[in-house]
C-alpha cells in the first residue's frame, strides 16, 4: 500500500496582489492530508473520502467518480488502473465547517503523490508530482483560477516566498521566519469560498483598471517589505508589514464591495490591537481564518484566552518543515 501525506497552508502576506506579479509568503502547517491507494481486488476501483464526513464510491477504471481532483489526477495513467483507495482531509475541518487552511491543494499533492507511486509500481511511466503540472491541475480543479501559492506550500513544506514571473510561472524560495514573531490563526465561525472571491476581485481589476493599479502598487510594496523583512529576521518590520497588510485588504474590500473583512474580523482585529498583536484576514477573505502574531508571547496568549472566551476558536499550528511525503509500506522508503 501507498501511503502520502502533504500539509496545509496559511497565508501570511501577498493576498490577491500575487495573482498579478508580487510576492505572497506562505507557511505550511502541520495540519495533513492524507492518501492511501493500493490495488483493487476485484478489478473496481474504491474511493473512501473523508471531508470530513466518510462517502464510499465505486466506480470502474476510466470512469468518472464525482471527486474532481481525484479523476484529474487518475487520468494521467493510461491505460486506467483499477485501485482502491482514501482521501482524509479532516482534520481541515471544525465540525462541518472548512477551515480554509488549502484542503484542496493538500489533497491533491497527496493523492497525485501516491497515485504516481501506485502506477509506477503497476509498470505505468508517471513522473513523480512537479509543482507546474500541480499548479494546472488546481486551476483546472478551480475554473481556471488561482496562483498555486497553497500548491507550492503543501508541495514544499516549510516557510516559502512565491511569485509568478510575467508568463505565469512559479517562482519559490524558502525563508527562515523570525524568532522572536509568535502565531496564532483563528476561526471567523464561518467558510468563505475562495474562486467567488477571486472571481469578483479579476472582474473589478477588468472594470477598474486605474484604482486596481493603485491598490496593487500598494499591496504588492507591504509583501516586497515583509518578505525583506523575513529575510532579514527583522521582527517588528515583519509584523507591522503583517498589520499594514491587514489594513489593505480591508480598503481592497471596500473598494470592490466584497466582504473580505468579515463583522467578525473586524471584530478579532479590534480586539487584537487592545493586547497590541497584529491580525490580519489570511487568504481571500470572507470568513475562513485570521493570522494573529506578536513580538510579546504574553500579550499574544493572552490575546489568544480573550478571543477564545468571545466565542472565537483559536487555530494552534506548528510549521510543516516537510512537505509531500510519499511512502510505500511494502518497503518502508520515502519515494
Amino acid at each position: 500500500m501507498i501511503v502520502a501525506r502533504a500539509p496545509g497552508k496559511l497565508v501570511a502576506l501577498g493576498e490577491y496582489a500575487v495573482l498579478d506579479g508580487a510576492p505572497a509568503l506562505v507557511l505550511a502547517l502541520d495540519r495533513y492530508a492524507e492518501a492511501t491507494i493500493a490495488a483493487s481486488a476485484d478489478g473496481v476501483c474504491h474511493l473512501e473520502t473523508r471531508a470530513p464526513l466518510p462517502v464510499e464510491r465505486r466506480f470502474a477504471p476510466g470512469t468518472a467518480s464525482g471527486a474532481g481532483l481525484v479523476d484529474l489526477v487518475a487520468a494521467t495513467a493510461s491505460p486506467p488502473l483499477a485501485w482502491q483507495a482514501t482521501l482524509d482531509s479532516s482534520a481541515f475541518f471544525v465540525g462541518p465547517a472548512k477551515l480554509g487552511l488549502g484542503s484542496s491543494a493538500a489533497v491533491l499533492c497527496a493523492w497525485a503523490g501516491a497515485f504516481a507511486a501506485f502506477a509506477r509500481a503497476a509498470g505505468r511511466d508517471l513522473p513523480a508530482p512537479a509543482l507546474p503540472a500541480l499548479i494546472d491541475l488546481h486551476r483546472a480543479f478551480q475554473g481556471g483560477r488561482g496562483s498555486g501559492l497553497d500548491v507550492a506550500a503543501s508541495l514544499t513544506g516549510g516557510a516559502i516566498t512565491f511569485s509568478l514571473d510575467s508568463s505565469g510561472l512559479a517562482r519559490i524560495g524558502s525563508v527562515r521566519l523570525p524568532n522572536s514573531v509568535g502565531f496564532a490563526s483563528i476561526f471567523a465561525g464561518k467558510s468563505a469560498s475562495t474562486r467567488e472571491f477571486v472571481a469578483h476581485y479579476r472582474a473589478w481589476t477588468q472594470a477598474h483598471p486605474r484604482e486596481a493599479a493603485a491598490i496593487h502598487r500598494r499591496l504588492s510594496a507591504t509583501a516586497e517589505a515583509g518578505c525583506t523583512a523575513a529575510r532579514g529576521n527583522a521582527a517588528g518590520a515583519f509584523i507591522e508589514a503583517i498589520a499594514d497588510y491587514g489594513r489593505g485588504l480591508q480598503d481592497l474590500g471596500v473598494a470592490i464591495g466584497a466582504d473580505i473583512v468579515t463583522a467578525e474580523h473586524r471584530e478579532i482585529g479590534e480586539h487584537a490591537r487592545r493586547y497590541g498583536v497584529a491580525y490580519k484576514v489570511s487568504g481571500a477573505g470572507g470568513g475562513d481564518l485570521g493570522l494573529a502574531c506578536a513580538l510579546d508571547a504574553q500579550a499574544l496568549e493572552a490575546f489568544k484566552t480573550s478571543v477564545g472566551n468571545r466565542g472565537f476558536r483559536v487555530i494552534d499550528f506548528g510549521l510543516a518543515e516537510a512537505g509531500l511525503i510519499v511512502e510505500d509500506l511494502s518497503e518502508g522508503q520515502p519515494q
